[in-house]
Protein backbone atom coordinates (compact mmCIF):
# COMPACT_ATOMS: atom_id res chain seq x y z
CA UNK A 1 0.00 0.00 0.00
CA UNK A 2 1.14 3.43 -1.17
CA UNK A 3 1.25 5.81 1.58
CA UNK A 4 -0.86 8.25 0.03
CA UNK A 5 -3.50 5.35 -0.09
CA UNK A 6 -3.73 4.77 3.59
CA UNK A 7 -6.82 7.15 4.45
CA UNK A 8 -9.21 5.95 1.15
CA UNK A 9 -7.91 2.27 2.52
CA UNK A 10 -8.37 2.91 6.06
CA UNK A 11 -12.17 4.57 5.28
CA UNK A 12 -13.03 1.11 2.93
CA UNK A 13 -11.62 -0.96 6.45
CA UNK A 14 -13.52 0.57 8.86
CA UNK A 15 -16.86 0.54 6.48
CA UNK A 16 -16.75 -3.08 6.16
CA UNK A 17 -15.79 -3.33 10.21
CA UNK A 18 -18.55 -1.13 11.29
CA UNK A 19 -21.03 -2.84 8.55
CA UNK A 20 -19.78 -6.52 10.58
CA UNK A 21 -20.39 -5.17 13.81
CA UNK A 22 -23.68 -3.79 12.77
CA UNK A 23 -24.92 -7.24 12.08
CA UNK A 24 -23.34 -8.89 15.27
CA UNK A 25 -24.80 -5.92 17.47
CA UNK A 26 -27.59 -3.57 16.26
CA UNK A 27 -27.11 -0.30 16.77
CA UNK A 28 -30.52 0.02 18.74
CA UNK A 29 -28.99 -2.60 21.15
CA UNK A 30 -25.81 -1.01 21.43
CA UNK A 31 -27.35 2.24 21.93
CA UNK A 32 -29.63 0.84 25.04
CA UNK A 33 -26.13 -0.53 26.57
CA UNK A 34 -24.13 2.80 25.98
CA UNK A 35 -26.71 5.44 26.81
CA UNK A 36 -27.36 3.47 30.83
CA UNK A 37 -23.67 3.56 31.43
CA UNK A 38 -21.86 6.39 33.77
CA UNK A 39 -19.58 8.90 32.01
CA UNK A 40 -16.37 8.07 31.54
CA UNK A 41 -13.67 10.30 33.73
CA UNK A 42 -14.14 13.87 32.21
CA UNK A 43 -11.45 14.16 29.58
CA UNK A 44 -11.62 17.86 29.09
CA UNK A 45 -11.07 18.87 32.73
CA UNK A 46 -7.84 16.96 32.47
CA UNK A 47 -6.55 18.63 29.77
CA UNK A 48 -7.76 21.54 30.73
CA UNK A 49 -5.61 21.80 33.73
CA UNK A 50 -2.52 21.38 32.54
CA UNK A 51 -0.16 24.60 32.41
CA UNK A 52 3.30 25.57 31.88
CA UNK A 53 5.02 24.04 34.79
CA UNK A 54 2.30 20.90 34.88
CA UNK A 55 2.12 19.16 31.43
CA UNK A 56 0.17 16.54 30.28
CA UNK A 57 1.06 12.74 28.89
CA UNK A 58 -1.65 11.50 27.42
CA UNK A 59 -0.07 7.96 27.11
CA UNK A 60 -0.85 5.81 24.41
CA UNK A 61 -1.59 1.85 24.09
CA UNK A 62 0.15 0.89 20.58
CA UNK A 63 0.65 -2.28 19.27
CA UNK A 64 1.68 -1.34 15.89
CA UNK A 65 1.56 1.14 13.17
CA UNK A 66 2.01 1.07 9.42
CA UNK A 67 5.06 2.94 9.40
CA UNK A 68 6.85 1.12 12.16
CA UNK A 69 5.17 -1.81 11.51
CA UNK A 70 5.29 -4.15 15.15
CA UNK A 71 5.97 -2.34 18.03
CA UNK A 72 4.92 -4.71 21.11
CA UNK A 73 2.49 -7.18 20.08
CA UNK A 74 2.63 -8.87 23.70
CA UNK A 75 1.95 -5.15 25.60
CA UNK A 76 0.10 -5.83 28.64
CA UNK A 77 -1.96 -3.12 29.15
CA UNK A 78 -2.35 -4.01 32.89
CA UNK A 79 1.14 -3.06 33.34
CA UNK A 80 1.44 -0.28 31.43
CA UNK A 81 -1.40 1.72 32.77
CA UNK A 82 0.26 1.05 36.07
CA UNK A 83 3.55 2.25 35.07
CA UNK A 84 2.27 5.49 33.06
CA UNK A 85 0.13 5.98 36.40
CA UNK A 86 2.87 6.30 38.34
CA UNK A 87 4.97 7.76 36.53
CA UNK A 88 2.29 10.89 36.23
CA UNK A 89 0.21 10.49 32.94
CA UNK A 90 -3.07 12.23 32.94
CA UNK A 91 -4.89 10.37 30.35
CA UNK A 92 -4.45 6.54 28.85
CA UNK A 93 -5.16 6.97 24.66
CA UNK A 94 -6.08 2.99 23.09
CA UNK A 95 -5.70 2.40 19.43
CA UNK A 96 -8.45 -0.12 18.74
CA UNK A 97 -7.88 -0.01 15.06
CA UNK A 98 -7.10 -3.91 14.18
CA UNK A 99 -5.41 -4.12 11.00
CA UNK A 100 -2.58 -1.77 11.11
CA UNK A 101 -2.25 -0.86 14.27
CA UNK A 102 -3.20 -4.36 16.07
CA UNK A 103 -5.06 -3.05 18.59
CA UNK A 104 -9.17 -4.14 19.25
CA UNK A 105 -12.33 -2.60 21.51
CA UNK A 106 -10.63 -5.51 24.24
CA UNK A 107 -7.85 -3.13 25.14
CA UNK A 108 -10.15 -0.71 25.18
CA UNK A 109 -12.48 -2.22 27.76
CA UNK A 110 -9.26 -3.48 29.63
CA UNK A 111 -7.86 0.13 29.80
CA UNK A 112 -11.13 1.21 31.06
CA UNK A 113 -11.44 -0.99 33.99
CA UNK A 114 -7.74 -0.57 34.79
CA UNK A 115 -7.89 2.78 35.33
CA UNK A 116 -9.41 5.91 36.97
CA UNK A 117 -7.48 8.47 34.34
CA UNK A 118 -9.70 9.33 30.82
CA UNK A 119 -9.48 7.22 28.63
CA UNK A 120 -9.54 8.09 24.59
CA UNK A 121 -10.54 5.71 21.88
CA UNK A 122 -8.41 6.35 19.22
CA UNK A 123 -9.45 5.06 15.75
CA UNK A 124 -10.59 6.72 12.87
CA UNK A 125 -13.68 7.07 13.42
CA UNK A 126 -16.27 7.51 10.20
CA UNK A 127 -19.61 6.28 12.08
CA UNK A 128 -21.75 7.40 15.22
CA UNK A 129 -22.03 3.21 16.04
CA UNK A 130 -18.24 3.12 16.84
CA UNK A 131 -18.75 6.66 19.62
CA UNK A 132 -21.95 4.06 21.14
CA UNK A 133 -18.73 1.28 21.23
CA UNK A 134 -16.05 3.71 23.24
CA UNK A 135 -19.01 4.62 25.51
CA UNK A 136 -19.89 1.04 25.69
CA UNK A 137 -16.26 0.10 27.02
CA UNK A 138 -16.09 3.56 29.28
CA UNK A 139 -14.32 5.20 27.57
CA UNK A 140 -13.95 9.70 28.20
CA UNK A 141 -13.16 10.61 24.81
CA UNK A 142 -13.21 10.06 20.82
CA UNK A 143 -10.84 10.68 18.59
CA UNK A 144 -12.07 12.98 15.79
CA UNK A 145 -10.07 13.04 12.41
CA UNK A 146 -11.12 16.14 10.69
CA UNK A 147 -9.73 15.21 7.36
CA UNK A 148 -12.21 12.36 7.47
CA UNK A 149 -15.05 14.15 8.20
CA UNK A 150 -17.76 16.41 6.75
CA UNK A 151 -18.39 19.69 8.38
CA UNK A 152 -21.70 18.12 9.15
CA UNK A 153 -20.42 14.95 10.36
CA UNK A 154 -17.77 16.25 12.55
CA UNK A 155 -21.09 18.45 13.94
CA UNK A 156 -23.47 15.45 14.53
CA UNK A 157 -20.16 13.39 16.10
CA UNK A 158 -19.44 16.06 18.65
CA UNK A 159 -23.12 16.58 19.83
CA UNK A 160 -22.93 12.98 20.20
CA UNK A 161 -20.07 12.09 22.19
CA UNK A 162 -20.76 15.13 24.66
CA UNK A 163 -24.18 13.58 25.02
CA UNK A 164 -23.04 10.49 26.18
CA UNK A 165 -20.68 12.30 28.32
CA UNK A 166 -17.23 11.97 25.95
CA UNK A 167 -15.33 14.97 25.51
CA UNK A 168 -13.94 14.15 21.65
CA UNK A 169 -10.23 15.38 20.68
CA UNK A 170 -10.71 17.09 17.43
CA UNK A 171 -7.69 16.18 14.92
CA UNK A 172 -6.27 18.69 12.70
CA UNK A 173 -2.63 18.32 11.07
CA UNK A 174 -2.97 22.21 9.23
CA UNK A 175 -3.78 25.82 9.60
CA UNK A 176 -6.71 25.30 7.14
CA UNK A 177 -8.44 22.59 9.06
CA UNK A 178 -8.83 24.66 12.15
CA UNK A 179 -11.82 26.24 10.43
CA UNK A 180 -14.05 23.05 10.54
CA UNK A 181 -12.53 22.04 14.19
CA UNK A 182 -13.44 25.13 15.49
CA UNK A 183 -16.52 25.46 13.99
CA UNK A 184 -18.28 22.28 14.75
CA UNK A 185 -17.34 23.08 18.13
CA UNK A 186 -13.79 21.62 19.27
CA UNK A 187 -12.71 22.34 22.04
CA UNK A 188 -9.98 19.66 23.04
CA UNK A 189 -7.14 20.18 19.43
CA UNK A 190 -5.25 17.27 18.58
CA UNK A 191 -2.05 18.80 16.49
CA UNK A 192 -0.77 15.82 14.61
CA UNK A 193 2.63 16.36 13.57
CA UNK A 194 2.18 13.36 10.99
CA UNK A 195 0.65 13.87 7.53
CA UNK A 196 -1.80 11.22 7.37
CA UNK A 197 -1.74 11.07 3.38
CA UNK A 198 2.20 10.57 3.30
CA UNK A 199 2.85 9.72 7.00
CA UNK A 200 5.54 11.28 7.03
CA UNK A 201 6.33 13.39 10.65
CA UNK A 202 7.31 17.04 10.97
CA UNK A 203 7.75 18.24 14.20
CA UNK A 204 7.52 21.98 13.46
CA UNK A 205 3.42 21.39 12.19
CA UNK A 206 2.05 21.75 16.26
CA UNK A 207 4.47 24.97 16.86
CA UNK A 208 3.03 26.52 14.15
CA UNK A 209 -0.51 25.09 14.37
CA UNK A 210 -1.12 26.40 17.53
CA UNK A 211 -0.31 29.64 16.90
CA UNK A 212 -3.83 30.19 14.77
CA UNK A 213 -6.22 28.72 17.53
CA UNK A 214 -8.32 30.49 20.08
CA UNK A 215 -7.31 30.95 23.58
CA UNK A 216 -10.35 28.53 24.79
CA UNK A 217 -9.32 26.20 23.06
CA UNK A 218 -7.12 23.31 24.49
CA UNK A 219 -4.46 22.25 22.18
CA UNK A 220 -2.68 18.29 22.02
CA UNK A 221 1.01 17.96 20.33
CA UNK A 222 0.56 14.45 18.58
CA UNK A 223 3.27 12.18 16.49
CA UNK A 224 7.03 12.38 16.90
CA UNK A 225 7.55 13.47 20.54
CA UNK A 226 10.64 11.30 21.83
CA UNK A 227 12.35 13.77 24.84
CA UNK A 228 12.18 16.32 26.73
CA UNK A 229 13.39 18.97 24.15
CA UNK A 230 10.67 18.23 22.23
CA UNK A 231 8.16 18.99 24.77
CA UNK A 232 10.29 22.65 25.50
CA UNK A 233 9.32 23.51 22.08
CA UNK A 234 6.06 22.84 22.27
CA UNK A 235 5.36 24.44 25.75
CA UNK A 236 7.43 27.58 24.25
CA UNK A 237 4.53 27.66 21.44
CA UNK A 238 1.73 27.35 24.23
CA UNK A 239 1.13 23.30 23.83
CA UNK A 240 0.72 22.34 27.35
CA UNK A 241 -0.71 18.51 26.17
CA UNK A 242 1.26 15.38 24.68
CA UNK A 243 -0.03 12.39 23.18
CA UNK A 244 2.89 9.96 23.49
CA UNK A 245 3.07 6.51 22.09
CA UNK A 246 5.71 4.78 20.24
CA UNK A 247 8.79 6.41 22.09
CA UNK A 248 6.77 5.52 25.44
CA UNK A 249 5.91 1.92 24.38
CA UNK A 250 9.88 1.36 23.28
CA UNK A 251 11.49 2.47 26.36
CA UNK A 252 12.75 0.18 28.66
CA UNK A 253 11.77 1.78 31.86
CA UNK A 254 8.57 3.74 31.07
CA UNK A 255 7.96 5.06 34.41
CA UNK A 256 11.55 7.23 33.78
CA UNK A 257 10.89 7.96 30.52
CA UNK A 258 7.70 9.70 31.04
CA UNK A 259 9.21 11.31 34.05
CA UNK A 260 12.07 12.70 31.54
CA UNK A 261 8.93 14.23 29.45
CA UNK A 262 7.86 16.21 32.77
CA UNK A 263 10.77 16.89 34.35
CA UNK A 264 11.71 20.67 34.00
CA UNK A 265 9.18 21.00 30.91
Amino acid sequence: MKPEGFIKTMVRIKQDAVAHSHRTLPLAELRKEAEKLPAGADFHKAMARSTLQDVGIIAEIKKASPSKKDICLDLDPHTYIRDCEKAGARAISVLTEEVYFKGSLKDLKTACTATRLPVLRKDFIISAYQIYEAKQAGAGSVLLITTLLSRNQQTDYTILARELGMEPLVEISSEWECEQALVTGAKVIGINNRNLATLDVDPETALRVAGVLPADTVPVAASGISCRQDIKKAVDAGIYNFLVGESIVRAKDRKAFIRSLLQDA
